[in-house]
């Protein structure tokens, strides 16, 4: 009896052991006390922004995302050898983004259904505004320089909030602390953004192509909000499907939290009545990696925007009057 009766408060020790949830990661300090943000972190996945063809689940098992993956590769493949662009059909990535180990088909979490949730105008502008990019892709212009792109010419480049600019290829960021600011890094584009712990909005005549970004923490997490966006440049790629547009008015909260000794979790929430029906959340964990960091030397677009105006004032001079 008394051995049956020790067998059974055993195996209650172990299932209760079983049930208990794991300890909550901790991560490393810094002098201040506040979580080390500090180092070199790459993030490159091959998943959408929103839902897409991938499927609308929001994760998937591993063996479901390396099919997804060959599936990805293959067409990207295809679509460089009829861009006769060697590097367009290999990309650096050969994953899915992983969230605290899960396999996502999209970086959109809410709305539950992924998808940008664009005002009807905006939608519109949207549409306009891609048929716009595919003209300028092809060397097309518009009116003049100030149709362009801004990151075209290296005025605004893969550092902007929200961090999102980053697709198939190898982006490293490096993210340097202190008790009153953090400072991030990013390789494409060569954009060093400052964001101050703490203080108040710049004034609104300080407006930047990086916007105006104040932290605060709120526990171990790095919440940073950024206002004072430029309204001539609203437009932030995103590669595949349609792209994220930011205003004037916009407010992007990004939270940063270490949530394992490799991996730096980042969510980003975009607030603007006049281009969104709702606020929309997305998140995507950056990877600690010893990959160096390159100069990214740009300025291919400002030697070539002369010849592309011209070549496009040339070709509306050569096109014959409508009938």
């Amino acid at each position: 009896m008394m051995r049956s009766a020790g067998l059974f408060l055993a195996a209650l020790a172990l299932a209760g052991a079983a049930g208990a949830q794991a300890p909550a990661y901790s991560p490393p300090r810094l002098a201040d006390g506040r979580p080390d943000l500090q180092g070199d972190w790459s993030n490159k996945w091959l998943t959408p922004l929103e839902t897409s063809a991938l499927g609308p689940q929001l994760s998937v098992p591993p063996e479901r995302a390396a099919v997804l993956v060959g599936l990805i590769r293959a067409t990207a493949k295809r679509l460089g050898e009829i861009a006769l662009d060697p590097e367009a059909g290999d990309p650096d990535a050969h994953s899915l983004a992983i969230v605290r180990g899960e396999h996502r088909t999209r970086l959109i979490v809410q709305p539950a259904d992924g998808r940008l949730p664009f005002t009807s105008e905006a939608a519109k502008a949207v549409a306009a505004r891609q048929v716009l990019f595919a003209g300028q892709v092809r060397g097309l212009a518009t009116d003049g320089p100030e149709s362009r792109l801004t990151w075209e010419r290296c005025l605004a480049g893969m550092g902007q909030a929200p961090l999102m600019l980053s697709w198939a290829i190898n982006m490293v960021r490096r993210v340097v602390q202190t008790p009153d600011a953090l400072v991030i890094w990013s390789e494409a584009g060569g954009e060093t953004r400052i964001i101050r712990i703490g203080g108040e909005p710049a004034a609104p005549v300080m407006r930047s192509f990086l916007g105006d970004s104040i932290g605060r923490w709120e526990g171990d997490t790095l919440v940073v909000e950024t206002t004072g966006f430029r309204p001539d440049d609203g437009f932030r790629l995103a590669v595949v499907g349609r792209p994220i547009m930011v205003g004037p008015d916009s407010r992007v909260i990004e939270r940063f939290s270490r949530v394992a000794d490799t991996e730096l979790l980042y969510q980003f929430t975009v607030e603007d009545p006049g281009i969104y029906a709702a606020p929309w959340l997305a998140e995507y964990s950056m990877i600690r990696t010893s990959d160096p960091m390159y100069e990214f030397a740009c300025h291919e677009g400002n030697y070539g925007l002369p010849n592309i105006l011209t070549a496009a004032s040339a070709s509306r001079v050569a096109q014959p009057p409508p009938p």
